[in-house]
């Protein structure tokens, strides 16, 4: 059985400032490419890059930083987003971050009979509904990821907190397709 590599792709991790924070005039005071208040979801949506990770920072000081592919990166950006607010003045009380959800992907390297491997893993962990979405949708017990399993042989691993957690997700899942198809 050859090994297979997950290749992470999403990184989301939420933040605690430890205090509350006035976002709109963050957003106000902010001079990065993207920075605005969104009223209707009252929250400040930061850049430090175009293309780059996403802060989304609410009053309660509490935040998300998403659209990472790389823990070193993540954390270089909270970093930064730490040393920008602290630029503006802000105190920060014991700031936190916390790594919540990995996505990754992975192929299993043929061709699957989605049907068959829905039977194979148990219809009480297997969802697949091929006029609702295309791929099966399966939710092992012994881990806290969520598999959208497609018949190319495509996976796409979520809920994992680290990318190990989602390889042994998908190694899991593997070692069941070589076990039943």
């Amino acid at each position: 059985m050859g090994e297979s590599k997950v290749e992470v792709v999403n990184i989301a991790a939420v933040g605690d400032l430890g205090s509350e924070v006035d976002i709109e005039q963050v957003a106000h005071d902010a001079d990065l490419p993207v920075s605005n208040f969104d009223p209707e979801y009252n929250a400040t949506f930061l850049r430090f890059e175009e293309d780059g990770e996403l802060v989304i920072l609410y009053t309660s000081g509490k935040y998300i930083l998403r659209g990472g592919d790389e823990f070193d990166n993540m954390h270089r950006v909270n970093d930064q987003f730490l040393s920008y607010l602290e630029e503006l003045g802000l105190e920060l009380d014991d700031p936190s971050l916390e790594i919540k959800n990995v996505v990754a992907v992975g192929n299993l390297e043929r061709e699957i009979n989605l049907e068959a491997l829905m039977i194979g893993l148990g219809l009480e962990k297997a969802e697949y509904e091929p006029e609702q979405f295309p791929g099966l949708v399966y939710r092992p017990t012994e881990s806290r990821c969520v598999m959208l399993i497609f018949a190319s042989g495509k996976v796409v691993v979520t809920g994992g907190r680290t990318q190990e957690e989602d390889q042994e997700a998908f190694d899991h899942l593997k070692a069941k397709v070589d076990e039943f198809l």
